[in-house]
């Protein structure tokens, strides 16, 4: 189950009020509550940040084990199942996408990978909970955001929200488990693999460098 920890300001923006009483999905964390490694190690934790730009609502979900971030513009408040079903439809889409540019696409088996996605984002919670590390890689990418949006009209000119995130994932970040800095789009691939495709660690490595050769020749084109 997708478990979504929000800051106080995703608390706030999950959340309403109906006749002087305030309405919320977002629930206490359990307690003893999880923190830290404990956290930094479950696939199934992300942290939820909003924020406004542009008189707009934006979210970024981060994946707390790989650092996979994903950024959401003018989103409708206080509308948790909307948000999870475009989380999920972006998540599936970008990794698929990651998938298919390099190549390890087919060793995905459609039996195994199928039904996983097929249910992806129909159970989940919301818990008022943070991360500090997660949450200060959040406030970079707001910030080159709103940067960005001091010059494009995020809201009447076409632009690609997949692409802006590739952009996001294909920054160095520092991960939990890795030494230096790690890249989220390969963690983040990697993660999907074993996770939704079932394969081996042997398949898992081939599949990272397959990805490796592949962001080398990129680089190089």
């Amino acid at each position: 189950m997708l478990t979504f920890n929000c800051s106080q300001a995703g608390s706030d923006f999950f959340s309403r009020i109906h006749k002087g009483k305030k309405i919320t999905p977002v629930e206490k964390p359990p307690i003893p509550s999880a923190e830290g490694l404990a956290l930094h190690t479950d696939p199934n934790q992300w942290l939820v940040h909003a924020a406004i730009v542009k008189r707009k609502h934006v979210l970024v979900a981060t994946h707390l084990k790989t650092r996979y971030s994903m950024l959401f513009f003018d989103m409708k408040k206080a509308d948790d199942a909307g948000f999870v079903k475009t989380f999920a439809h972006r998540w599936i889409d970008g990794v698929m996408n990651v998938a298919l540019k390099c190549g390890v696409l087919d060793i995905l088996s459609p039996s195994v990978c199928d039904p996983l996605l097929s249910g992806l984002g129909s159970t989940y919670c919301l818990y008022q909970r943070s991360d500090r590390s997660s949450q200060g890689q959040i406030n970079e990418i707001l910030r080159v955001f709103k940067w960005d949006a001091e010059g494009f009209d995020f809201v009447k000119q076409p632009w690609s929200a997949r692409r802006y995130d590739e952009a996001i994932n294909r920054t160095p970040r520092t991960i939990p488990g890795i030494k230096g800095y790690g890249w989220p789009e390969e963690e983040m691939l990697i993660h999907w693999l074993t996770a939704f495709g079932g394969i081996d660690a042997a398949t898992a490595r081939a599949a990272r460098e397959q990805y490796r050769q592949a962001q080398r020749s990129r680089a190089l084109a």
